[in-house]
């Protein structure tokens, strides 16, 4: 399997399908274990391990693992006594490709009898849900502007979203790409910023970052007027020097 290619294949398949954001974080949980096992067929990913990863509680990781099983994009084994549960990736490249014929042989089918774009509109609809939809999710939302999010990064990262929430934890990283960070060390910093400044609301957050801009601007004002008038003090000077 091809780490970043099956990223992008379970990305675009969720343009066109929705998916509960647990399912969501246990696919990409589950990859990243995979790939730190070496891209092993089967592989073990004990419970403990997985709910660590995801935050997902006993019940809701057996619900998301469901999800994905009744998709076919993993298959799994339950331990035997004293042994981790067995995991199985399914590729969703060749998925994808399927899907992606399908679709337009359908779509050509029905466009063929109708006029109306009706599947176009559906095709649409989907699509902008499915992106609002990863938009909220933080796990989501990291690899599309950071890369590949590791185990140690993910616990971190569930850590904060708990601490402050999942919408907080994105305005941190819409914050440091907007100022050129790329590291979750940068992330880090902003959210431990806000913890200490007790924000728990994203509306709290903003407030701060506009007041924080706000006296940027005054200081810069100031020093720009202190700037201008010592200039101006020391162009008087000489002018009396050169009259002298």
């Amino acid at each position: 399997m091809n780490y970043l290619k099956e990223l992008n294949a379970f990305r675009n398949w969720l343009f066109l399908n929705e998916m509960p954001t647990g399912a969501i974080v246990l696919w990409h949980a589950l990859i990243s274990v995979n790939n730190s096992a070496g891209w092993k067929k089967q592989f073990n990913a004990p419970n403990s391990v997985v709910q660590a990863l995801t935050g997902l509680s006993k019940q809701g990781l057996i619900k998301s693992r469901g999800k994905l099983i009744e998709k076919n994009f993993v298959r799994y084994k339950k331990g035997k006594r004293g042994s981790a549960p067995i995991y199985e990736m399914v590729s969703l490249i060749n998925i994808m490709d399927q899907s992606g014929s399908q679709t337009s042989t359908e779509y050509d089918n029905q466009t063929s009898s109708s006029s109306l774009p009706i599947p176009k509109q559906k095709l649409n609809q989907k699509q902008k849900s499915s992106r609002e939809e990863q938009a909220k999710n933080p796990f989501i939302v990291y690899e599309q502007n950071f890369g590949i999010l590791r185990p140690i990064v993910r616990e971190s990262m569930i850590d904060w979203c708990n601490d402050l929430s999942d919408q907080i934890v994105i305005e941190a990283m819409r914050l440091t790409v907007k100022r050129g960070g790329r590291t979750f060390g940068y992330i880090e910093e902003i959210l431990k910023e806000w913890s200490d400044a007790k924000l728990v609301s994203i509306d709290q957050v903003r407030a701060y970052e506009m007041e924080k801009a706000a006296k940027r601007h005054r200081t810069n004002s100031i020093h720009n007027q202190t700037t201008e008038n010592t200039k101006s003090m020391f162009d008087e000077l000489r002018q009396e020097g050169a009259l002298s």
